[in-house]
């Protein structure tokens, strides 16, 4: 019994002293011990067959959703490979469900810094009421059900799709894959942007349109940011309720104009249509309002516009660099040819998959994809870079210092100063930690392999991308933990890892003078 007391007052120590860490250390610390974790676990799985230092790579690729790896997952165990879907799942689910509060909520005012015990309370709406009870508003279990819900949706639409868009004959492939389990491995990882595939690559889909194209929907879809996503669907859904609307208002007047005409009772059919049609708007209506965490119109905009300049940029540069060259995409027709291109496009801002070897690539797609790498995709998704939203306002911000005005605007709004000043942290510390990374690989790698190789693998690892010429299986061991190093910082976010580090965001009282639109940046 002194045991158990003993136990349950540590216990409870530690959960006091846990509710006093800010948001942003139990981020660090999550995402720390999730890779920890699943290094022993895939260690477990594969009994000795590969090295923990293997291990604790690939499960820091799969919790950082980046898809590098030191081993062939095709060779792995097929308990292996579910573990590491759920390693990629989880490391996917958990950076957008803790962007998507900490956005709204720094929307709503409250600081990055703000202990974890705030956090929860002002996330849940909590409130002391008069007889000192307190009042909850589901406010973030509407958002994580939100979240769970659009994002295990899209990824079973997206399984069911690729199982009928992929070629019928699938020998030949590595592992032998099941057409099922490989259908909704790849959706799974496609969607959290991880880049894994139980086939090493899809290089067997480079001759299928669709198929590429599925893979490409569900990238952007997970690389958007789900608060975009949410506010499609909530016009989806308002577009469906008016046309249940209508359908119901046509189908009263067309019964009373016959009871009218032939001075007969309705069919009981009609009125159960009538009725369903009744209760399907009035749960559509429910639903939508129970939505939470959309996205704010400029913030919307930029993504939007932000990706699709980026994916056709990117797709129409490759194209052209790689047009004639017979190693990449110079043997294919041209449909394939473009559909390939536009597919690394969309995977070279945060997914990581390839249809052919980059080691043949040109230099000039190097340098455009490591300029997509840096840049990667929305802030409240699964994809890593700086994001599109802190590319934008430094943009606009550059555009402001060499023709001066009174703030920087987007779009005819004033953006938030705390916006403005983020961003310029995150592209600074992104700067320097690339370097700093540049240096010690560099060291630990020994003249074993050119700068060129080098730099693109760390761009991939920083911008938690996947893609590589060829370096991953053959670096050494201390490199096995250096590049997850990269992976978490890329993941975590350079500006997150400072207010933990620090205690504090570092814009002093910006806050309080800030009166522009506030877009989440990093």
């Amino acid at each position: 019994m002194g045991s158990f007391k003993f136990f349950k007052r540590n216990v409870n120590r530690i959960a006091r002293a846990f509710l006093l860490l800010s948001v942003a250390r139990i981020l660090c610390l999550a995402f720390a011990g999730a890779i920890l974790i699943g290094s022993f676990m895939i260690y477990a799985s594969e009994e000795g067959r590969i090295s923990y230092a293997d291990s604790f790579y690939l499960a820091a690729s799969a919790i950082c959703v980046t898809g590098l790896t030191t081993v062939s997952i095709s060779e792995l165990a097929f308990s292996t490979q579910v573990i590491i879907m759920f390693l990629f799942q989880i490391g996917g689910l958990g950076i957008i469900t803790f962007t998507v509060l900490v956005g709204i909520l720094v929307v709503r005012g409250l600081s990055r810094s703000t202990r974890i015990a705030a956090f929860v309370f002002e996330a849940i709406d909590s409130h002391e009421s008069a007889d000192g009870k307190s009042k909850n508003a589901p406010y973030v279990r509407r958002i994580l059900l939100s979240i769970l819900n659009i994002s295990v949706s899209i990824e079973l639409l997206g399984a069911f799709l690729l199982y009928w868009a992929m070629p019928e004959d699938l020998s030949g492939l590595p592992g032998d894959p099941n057409r099922v389990f490989l259908s909704l491995f790849t959706s799974v990882s496609a969607f959290n942007n991880a880049g894994f595939s139980i086939v090493d690559d899809l290089t067997f889909l480079s001759k299928e349109p669709l198929s590429l194209l599925v893979v490409e929907s569900l990238v952007v879809m997970g690389g958007i940011g789900f608060p975009v996503i949410l506010f499609f669907e909530k016009t989806l859904l308002e577009a469906f309720r008016n046309v249940m609307h209508r359908v119901e208002v046509v189908m009263e007047t067309y019964l009373m104009s016959r009871a009218l005409e032939e001075g007969k009772e309705p069919s009981w059919i009609y009125l159960i249509l009538i009725r369903m049609s009744f209760w399907a708007e009035e749960r559509l209506a429910l639903y939508r309002k129970a939505l939470k965490g959309e996205a704010n119109r400029i913030q919307m905009k930029l993504l939007l516009y932000g990706t699709l300049i980026l994916v056709h940029v990117g797709g129409i540069g490759v194209l052209l660099a790689e047009w004639d060259n017979p190693e990449t995409i110079g043997k294919l027709g041209f449909v394939d040819k473009l559909f390939n291109s536009f597919f690394l496009s969309v995977s070279s801002r945060t997914a990581g998959f390839n249809t052919f070897d980059l080691s043949e690539m040109r230099s000039p797609t190097y340098v455009l994809l490591c300029s997509l790498m840096f840049v990667g995709g929305g802030p409240q998704g699964a994809a890593g870079g700086i994001k599109i939203t802190t590319f934008v306002i430094l943009l606009m911000y550059l555009r402001n210092v060499i023709s001066p005005q009174a703030r920087v605007t987007i779009m005819g709004e004033e953006v938030s100063k705390n916006s403005i000043a983020i961003s310029t942290r995150i592209y600074f510390l992104a700067t320097i930690s690339i370097v700093f990374f540049m240096l010690v690989i560099t060291i630990a790698n020994g003249h074993r392999h050119g700068i060129e190789e080098i730099f693109f693998e760390v761009m991939s690892a920083f911008g938690t991308v996947g893609l590589t010429k060829g370096l991953t299986p053959y670096i050494t061991g201390v490199e096995k933990f250096l590049y997850p190093c990269i992976m978490y910082v890329g993941r975590v976010g350079v500006f997150t890892l400072l207010i933990a580090f620090t205690g504090h965001s570092g814009l002093g009282t910006l806050g309080a003078q800030d009166d522009g639109v506030k877009i989440q940046v990093g």
